[in-house]
């Protein structure tokens, strides 16, 4: 009858129009390895003239797996957590896994509730970016639910990761800008209860100075991970020996904060420099372009997802860190070490 959907034909109608058995038409769809190339390549003719598609549902229920891992991640409005995906996405779908997605902007309640959310989705495993790994309710779930898990992006000693070594890269970041004459510099970062990643960064950084013989570096703390306020800038730049270089934890927070600076009537790189953290490709774009720590996080979302496939085939591979970059733009050229007047704080 006109507006009933049409029948899906059946592994017996494929089996008997392309002369084999339906035993042969399940393996070449689940084992293909198992047939010659020739009989593989009839099936998939027939099955595609038909309209047939296998019912992976009711393949996975038999076999105790869905074949679907979830991504929880805070956002996708950073270009990093976006790339993350597509890395993950790309290596689940390439071992036959679907990947079912959440975010949870940076809210613990909601991180909870999503997982919880994937779980009773029947997800075989989970790659999750959280606030906090050593204090965190969600991932005590996990291991209590056994549900298997790799974290991206965080560090961790009880928990799977994959991730740069955040202390390490934002060290070498002020090495790096101490060797274009800076020596007051500061870390801008939004609330570090909400970003591990973050306090590492303010910890390498720090360390750092510290080696250097460098002025104790100054920490801002914004409200928010990805804007900076031009008052809480004015109030900073106004100090007495104020930074002539702002190290701020991620790229989209330097974006803002030289947004804020132009505002303020103070320039990138000639008053202040500015430099951030993720290697986003819009930085590349900025004039002149962000000087940054570079992290690969298509590399880090697709090593993820094979640590965690790995893990569900009863491998316990180590955890991973992944090989950082600094990149020298022009936001952080030697001219911001040149006196400048201060920014006026009225």
């Amino acid at each position: 009858m006109p507006g009933q959907p049409s029948r899906r034909p059946s592994i017996l109608e494929i089996a008997r129009k392309a002369g084999v058995s339906p035993a042969t038409v399940s393996r070449a769809f689940n084992q293909p390895e198992l047939l010659r190339a020739e009989t593989r390549a009839r099936i998939a003719a027939v099955a595609q003239r038909s309209g047939f598609r296998p019912n992976r549902v009711g393949r996975s229920l038999r076999a105790g797996r869905t074949r679907t891992i979830g991504l929880l991640l805070p956002t996708l409005t950073n270009p990093v957590f976006a790339d993350c995906f597509e890395g993950a996405e790309q290596h689940a779908r390439a071992a036959g896994y679907s990947v079912m997605m959440s975010i949870t902007g940076y809210d613990p309640s909601v991180e909870s509730a999503s997982v919880q959310a994937l779980i009773d989705h029947q997800i075989d495993g989970l790659i999750l970016t959280v606030g906090n790994a050593a204090r965190n309710a969600t991932l005590r779930a996990l291991d209590q639910a056994g549900m298997p898990h790799v974290l991206a992006y965080n560090e961790s000693r009880s928990h799977p990761f994959v991730s740069v070594d955040n202390r390490a890269a934002a060290h070498e970041m002020v090495a790096h800008l101490a060797t274009l004459g800076h020596r007051h510099i500061a870390f801008v970062s939004g609330p570090l209860a909400a970003s591990d990643r973050a306090h590492r960064r303010l910890l390498g950084a720090r360390a750092s100075a510290r080696a250097l013989g460098l002025p104790a570096l100054a920490h801002l703390e914004v409200q928010a991970h990805t804007e900076a306020g031009a008052p809480a800038l004015r109030q900073l730049l106004g100090r007495r020996n104020a930074p002539t270089a702002l190290f701020c934890s991620n790229d989209l927070l330097a974006a803002s904060v030289i947004a804020q600076l132009a505002t303020l009537g103070v320039h990138v790189p000639g008053d202040v420099a500015v430099c951030g953290f993720d290697g986003v490709k819009i930085g590349a774009m900025m004039v002149p372009a962000l000087s940054t720590v570079e992290q690969p996080s298509r590399e880090i979302g697709a090593t993820a997802c094979a640590l965690l496939l790995a893990r569900l085939n009863g491998q316990q591979p180590p955890s991973v860190r992944l090989p950082h970059r600094i990149v020298g733009g022009g936001t952080a050229s030697s001219a911001a070490a040149r006196p400048r007047a201060r920014t006026s704080t009225a």
